[in-house]
């Protein structure tokens, strides 16, 4: 409760600002993991996310946002056997950037700079092996940390942001990934879109 009163307040004070912006995008993502079971290397997979987000305030702003992703791991173990971790589902980032410039003044070009905390709600969740599914309990929920970097040109922008996993991705399962239980996502993400900008 008290989580939500405070975000509740920081949203009454940005949008005491001038600026507001809506800003749908489509994106890529390139998932790893934080550790690798014994006898096996991972290596990231592209994947992908469509969603939008909410920019309020000038110089300092608060940006939340929702997207549907798809995330994809290759785990490929001494006997060359390739098996692919795939998540889905929606995830929920909360926050906070700078731009370099006042877009009150400077509309057509910025750099930003951000970071916050971020939520993902598992949908799917598999490996492309049967076997390996059935063994492994997955966190529904997990927490993550967004740091990037955003360049705003006209109506469009592009951002990049490293998502580190804070949460254990899943529990490993009897006779599977004994030792692969303390385990978290990490993702690079990059998401391009267009900015709607509405002023007071």
């Amino acid at each position: 409760m008290k989580a939500l009163v405070t975000f509740a307040f920081l949203v009454f004070v940005f949008t005491a600002q001038a600026q507001l912006e809506i800003r749908p995008f489509l994106g890529m993502n390139f998932s790893n993991v934080s550790d690798s079971p014994d006898g096996a290397s991972t290596q990231a997979k592209v994947g992908g996310q469509i969603g939008a987000s909410v920019m309020i305030g000038n110089r300092f702003h608060l940006n939340p946002g929702i997207a549907y992703f798809s995330r994809s791991t290759e785990f490929s173990s001494t006997g060359n056997v390739n098996v692919d971790q795939t998540v889905e589902g929606v995830t929920i980032p909360i926050l906070v950037g700078y731009r370099f410039v006042d877009p009150t003044t400077e509309p057509i070009l910025n750099l930003r700079l951000f970071a916050g905390p971020s939520v993902m709600f598992l949908t799917t969740t598999k490996y492309d092996n049967g076997e390996i599914s059935d063994a492994v309990n997955w966190n529904s929920s997990q927490w993550g940390a967004q740091l990037g970097a955003g360049l705003d040109i006209a109506i469009f922008f592009v951002d990049v942001a490293y998502e580190f996993g804070l949460t254990n991705t899943h529990e490993g399962g009897e006779g599977v990934f004994e030792d692969f239980s303390e385990v978290k996502q990490n993702t690079f993400i990059v998401n391009a879109g267009f900015r709607l900008s509405f002023s007071r």
